[in-house]
């Protein structure tokens, strides 16, 4: 019973997979990189983002993204203390990640008369919404360790930190979301141009030991795109 259910699923979305869109996707943008959670102040600094993607259409106005993106991230920390002219210290943090984000697109066309049944090929220019999870792996990652709740748990005769303690954790799982607009270059609409805008929200707090305090990665960057289409036939017969 159960090998017959797959095969009636997969008979279902075969027709689907043959008239899907498919694109190739090349991005690079920049914005603000940040932490949340920190005890103290965090100036926002410089993230960038750029890379490559694959989009896929699984079903009417539906499209799967998946992206590897260089996300390079920087910030400053509030270290609690002043200089002799009473101006605030920080100290740098810092990260650069391999992130994959893997979101679901909705797309809303500009011009509501192509919603019709069976029209053939994608609209000239739509918006659209997007959300998902990512995954990043982080290499040189930098965060601030408060000096005075260092001493408030180290022992005087063993220090209660390890040194993998005080390495930042390199492993971040979070959610992306979006919006955008894509626009068809040229007539046949095998090239297209987005433009866009993406926050991601860390769910791993930085620090490995909580007792060290509290810091999740936040980005916000703007991006621009181009869109291949990895499809040889000029026009894909599907419903929107």
């Amino acid at each position: 019973m159960k090998k017959f259910l797959i095969a009636i699923v997969l008979l279902a979305l075969l027709p689907m997979s043959i008239n899907a869109q498919n694109w190739l996707t090349v991005k690079s943008g920049g914005g603000i990189g940040t932490t949340l959670g920190y005890a103290q102040d965090v100036n926002a600094g410089l993230s960038t983002s750029f890379g490559i993607g694959y989009k896929h259409q699984i079903f009417n106005q539906l499209m799967l993204e998946g992206d590897i993106l260089l996300d390079g991230r920087a910030m400053e920390y509030f270290t609690g203390y002043v200089d002799a002219d009473d101006i605030p210290i920080y100290a740098p943090g810092a990260g650069a990640y391999i992130q994959v984000p893997i979101t679901l697109q909705y797309m809303i066309p500009f011009n509501k008369k192509e919603l019709i049944p069976y029209r053939m090929g994608q609209p000239k220019s739509y918006w659209f919404i997007e959300g998902g999870p990512y995954f990043a792996y982080g290499s040189s990652v930098s965060t601030f360790y408060d000096p005075d709740i260092l001493a408030l748990w180290t022992d005087p005769d063993s220090d209660t930190f390890t040194t993998k303690d005080l390495t930042p954790r390199t492993i971040d799982v979070g959610i992306t979301t979006g919006i955008g607009v894509n626009f068809s270059l040229g007539d046949e609409g095998k090239t297209r141009l987005i433009i866009g805008t993406r926050a991601n929200y860390g769910f791993l707090n930085l620090f490995r030991d909580t007792r060290l305090g509290t810091a999740t990665n936040f980005s916000a960057v703007g991006y621009i795109a181009l869109d291949f289409s990895l499809t040889s036939r000029k026009h894909i017969k599907h419903r929107w």
